[in-house]
């Protein structure tokens, strides 16, 4: 039979993130409670509140607010406020391509200089702009400590396929890199040496089976 185009049945809930060649692929439901993007995310003391934050950590993970359930964003964090952890001086690099029309920032932490829109295609080089057309990519320039850095992205589509690619560099004070999924109480360690690729999971029209 011919390969059918993808079709979504109602809003997705569970997402497929893996590195090259399936490597620890997982299939992740989102972190799920009544309210935005932002007010998760608890900017304060120049760090994120989450209350998945965690020492020499870089942690993943998708959010939905329940009070709209198609709202769906992607949260980057690293490291963890002080006195809740001691987290020393660090420096990353980030980048995130492959993001939709219709994707905002909802969360820089902790500055356009350090989270923001760029074209340049290269880790930790942020030049404040956008494609015009196609997808758009996102910087990444952190240096931090006693504090987390990071940020967040809202208004990814559930009924819509699209694939996030996340690419970082740890130069030094951060050790692991972990994508969050469900409650956030268990989480997949990833390898920052290779990228890391996020979808919704979607049906075909013949089969009704996951495609991927």
């Amino acid at each position: 039979a011919q390969t059918c185009p993808l079709t979504f049945v109602g809003d997705v809930k569970q997402f497929v993130v893996e590195q090259e060649n399936g490597k620890n692929r997982r299939t992740v439901p989102a972190v799920e409670r009544a309210m935005t993007a932002k007010e998760f995310y608890d900017y304060s003391s120049a760090s994120s509140h989450t209350g998945f934050e965690k020492e020499r950590v870089s942690n993943m993970f998708l959010f939905r607010d329940l009070n709209n359930p198609t709202h769906l964003s992607f949260f980057w964090t690293h490291g963890i406020d002080h006195p809740h952890g001691n987290q020393p001086e660090a420096e990353v690099d980030g980048l995130i391509s492959g993001i939709p029309d219709g994707v905002t920032i909802a969360e820089m932490d902790d500055r356009s200089s350090e989270f923001d829109w760029t074209t340049t295609g290269k880790l930790g080089n942020i030049n404040h702009q956008q494609h015009t057309s196609g997808t758009r990519s996102i910087g990444g320039d952190w240096w931090f400590k006693e504090n987390t850095d990071g940020g967040a992205i809202e208004g990814l589509p559930t009924n819509l396929n699209w694939e996030l690619k996340v690419e970082t560099k740890f130069r030094f004070g951060i050790n692991s890199w972990q994508f969050h999924f469900g409650d956030g109480s268990t989480e997949q360690e990833m390898d920052p040496s290779e990228p890391v690729y996020l979808r919704p999971v979607v049906t075909t029209v013949d089969t009704g089976v996951a495609p991927y």
